[in-house]
């Protein structure tokens, strides 16, 4: 990384953070340059946190130059606006990317609990986008000024890992929900259930480098199947998965729901598989924004921040449930029939082959963002050559997952901040965080 052109003058830096008067003392006691604001003192003890270099940095360059070198790692500006009263977003009128699936239900709530409006936002639009592709580019042009997305895609845009884009940094907010996908097969495979026999099938995806995509290719390979010359994938936008199915264009799907129950409520298909029984706690859609947008807008940012994390914490617990499903299904967010997302809501289904199960995780909206899950993602999508090259896993991760903010919000909220998860067991597999390449070379099937 070359050296960030340092633009700094009196009280402030170029990265929207107050650096001097009361926020900066030039020297302690112990003649250290210290930062006076806690969120930035902070920051810079956990980026350096050993004493004596900390020290002769902040005595080699100053602490604003440091400061600001940081924010070219972080989002440092909406950070230091987190420890400001809460004062009028800079912009009050918002649209917001969303894509028409269960896992837009904080969006949603957000939007009809009043929470926007709550924290200053006077209006917001939920603007419907059927595929992440689309809603990643507006994004991007700034189209949007925030957006639900699949959750690798802030990652790939952040490493600049798609053909002929440069790194654009996109942070994680929080995570609007875990599981609430499906894999979903035509019911003329009901008696071929064991993936061992899957060879030459077509399955649609919603990404290539999606969620689900990634799950799904694990799942083959475990299997023994290469995902790459044994099967086919077919990217298709969120609405048009049953359509797909009904004739024939694909054996089985992996989406978002409420797709999946959709095809077992038309009689097209069954689940084979929820996603929380193939990776237990995978985050699935992200509330996203640019971190050049936050920078300019750190309170119209922090104002849906709050309300999105609101909502998710609001939803995550099982009392608050009832009666969403008929909210969702309303045209202008979902429009799918009640009786299908209240499946997905309440855990209480019908799987296609006669049985109505009862799986009250299959959809969570914890927003915590955690680091591990987006290592995972960034080893399968170098496992598979979706990304290449040497790979900061920690680095990007942390510059990526808001976790520290997210973890304020919760504490407003009165909710206890979650640990950062560990090493796990993935279908069979250990997964140490702290140690991705190890855990990419042991996979026998594999792209590098």
């Amino acid at each position: 990384m070359t050296n960030p052109t340092i633009a700094h003058t009196a009280g402030q830096c170029a990265c929207g953070a107050a650096h001097g008067g009361a926020d900066v003392r030039w020297l302690n006691a112990s003649g250290e340059q210290a930062i006076a604001n806690g969120v930035e003192q902070a920051l810079l003890h956990g980026m350096f946190p050993n004493a004596p270099t900390r020290r002769n940095l902040l005595r080699a360059v100053g602490a604003g130059v440091l400061l600001e070198a940081v924010s070219s790692l972080l989002p440092f500006g909406h950070l230091a606006a987190m420890a400001q009263e809460r004062i009028a977003p800079e912009k009050t009128s918002l649209r917001i990317g969303m894509i028409p699936i269960t896992c837009a239900t904080p969006l949603v709530m957000a939007a009809h609990l009043g929470l926007f409006a709550k924290h200053g936002l006077a209006s917001v639009e939920l603007a419907r986008t059927d595929a992440p592709g689309p809603i990643r580019d507006k994004l991007a042009s700034g189209e949007f000024d925030l957006a639900q997305q699949v959750m690798p895609a802030p990652i790939i845009a952040s490493m600049g890992a798609s053909a002929g884009q440069a790194p654009d940094l996109t942070n994680v907010l929080a995570i609007q929900n875990q599981h609430g996908s499906a894999l979903v097969l035509a019911l003329k495979h009901r008696d071929n259930r064991d993936p061992n026999n899957w060879k030459g099938m077509r399955f649609g995806i919603p990404f290539e480098q999606s969620q689900h995509a990634l799950v799904l290719r694990y799942l083959l390979a475990e299997h023994g199947l290469d995902p790459d010359n044994d099967v086919s994938f077919r990217v298709i936008p969120a609405l048009d998965f049953v359509a797909n199915l009904r004739s024939g264009n694909i054996d089985g799907f992996f989406a978002s729901e409420p797709a999946g129950q959709r095809a077992v409520h038309e009689g097209l298909g069954f689940v084979q598989a929820l996603s929380r029984d193939l990776m237990p706690g995978l985050p699935c859609c992200a509330f996203t924004a640019r971190a050049d947008w936050i920078r300019q807008h750190p309170n119209a940012f922090l104002a849906a921040y709050r309300a999105v994390v609101e909502a998710g914490v609001h939803l995550s617990k099982a009392q608050n449930r009832p009666g969403i499903a008929a909210i969702l299904a309303r045209p202008q967010y979902l429009d799918q029939p009640r009786i299908v997302i209240e499946q997905v809501i309440s855990g209480r289904y019908a799987d296609g082959l006669g049985n109505v199960l009862l799986a009250p995780d299959r959809i969570e909206f914890d927003p915590y963002p955690h680091h591990a899950m987006a290592i995972w993602l960034m080893t399968q999508l170098k496992r598979w050559g979706m990304v290449r090259g040497d790979i900061n896993y920690r680095q990007i991760a942390e510059q990526v997952m808001l976790a520290t903010g997210a973890g304020a919000r919760l504490a407003e909220l009165g909710i206890a901040v979650p640990a950062q998860r560990g090493a796990e067991t993935i279908m069979g597999r250990v997964f140490d965080p702290a140690q991705p390449e190890a855990y990419i070379a042991g996979f026998k099937i594999r792209r590098v």
